[in-house]
């Protein structure tokens, strides 16, 4: 079943997207980054993870997430690969 997010902006206008289609397009981006780490020339897969982790930050602080929730975020993700190693 769809991760289905839907809200009703300021002006009225109901905004709503799949979540899960969301997640799958991210994926499908990395992947097709993934596919040219030791194809392409002068390219660094996680270099380039790391140019999108930057710019993320910009635009989700844009759209209005502060710096102490993606503090949390990265806290609550890191934390998976924190238990998984002990």
């Amino acid at each position: 079943m769809a991760d289905r997010i839907t809200e009703v902006l300021e002006d009225g206008t109901i905004y709503c997207f799949d979540m899960d289609k969301c997640i799958q397009e991210a994926n499908d981006a990395l992947e097709k980054l993934y596919e040219k780490e030791g194809v392409e020339l002068d390219f660094d897969f996680t270099a380039t993870v790391f140019s999108l982790f930057v710019n993320c930050i910009h635009i989700l602080t844009e759209s209005g997430w502060t710096t102490n929730d993606l503090i949390s975020e990265v806290i609550d993700h890191s934390t998976e690969d924190i238990d998984e190693e002990e």
